[in-house]
């Protein structure tokens, strides 16, 4: 029987389910930590090499679906597992905004064929990701994604364009106005960061851990 993604992300699950927990005065020890972030890391890995198997629409599919899976699985269960699942999300987000410009990009290359003057490309319902931060922390995760080399470059103001077209912040549309004045008042507060910046470099950081396993 062929595998699907939930076949494999249900691999993955169990071996996070299987790793010990750190508890109590266990959580200082950094170098329990990084086996635990490790190994999380190396299992990820099957499911990452699963979806890059597919063509690019079905790409996107899986990693939606993955994103699913991880905000429903209950094997992160405790405070390092929990960050990892927060780094694992914020890499399928990287992985989709990759794969979006790539589609779009595609796109607006190819010539727009009709037939009796309807269009061939099919209508999909807008999905957008709902941040549960704030704007000040998307604009500056996103920044630093590009920052870090995680997305292709772009010029400024469609990194706004992007961010409002496929994201929501606690359910409240965004536009792009509002997300330059964002990255203006990160800029203008001390370190260039806004508040709680210095969680999503340690993500950023994860990130880069997952890119050079």
């Amino acid at each position: 029987m062929t595998k699907t993604i939930k076949d494999y992300f249900k691999q993955f699950e169990d071996k996070v389910a299987g790793i010990e927990g750190i508890i109590g005065r266990e959580i200082r020890d950094d170098s329990r930590k990084r086996m635990i972030i490790n190994n999380i890391i190396n299992n990820f890995i099957l499911v990452k090499r699963f979806i890059k198997a597919h063509n690019l629409e079905n790409q996107r599919d899986l990693w939606l679906t993955t994103v699913d899976l991880l905000n429903d699985s209950k094997a992160f269960n405790d405070e390092v597992k929990e960050k990892m699942r927060e780094t694992l999300l914020v890499y399928c987000f990287k992985e989709l905004e990759n794969l979006n410009n790539t589609i779009h990009l595609q796109l607006a290359n190819k010539p727009d064929t009709t037939v009796e003057g309807n269009s061939e490309k099919a209508n999909k319902p807008d999905e957008k990701f709902n941040w549960q931060g704030t704007q000040a922390q998307l604009v500056y995760l996103i920044e630093q994604l590009y920052e870090h080399g995680f997305l292709s470059p772009i010029i400024q103001p469609d990194k706004h364009r992007l961010t409002a077209q496929h994201f929501t912040v606690n359910g409240k549309s965004l536009n792009r106005e509002n997300l330059a004045q964002a990255r203006e008042n990160n800029l203008n507060n001390k370190g260039g960061k806004p508040k709680d910046g210095e969680k999503i470099e340690q993500i950023i950081s994860k990130i880069k851990t997952l890119d050079n396993p």
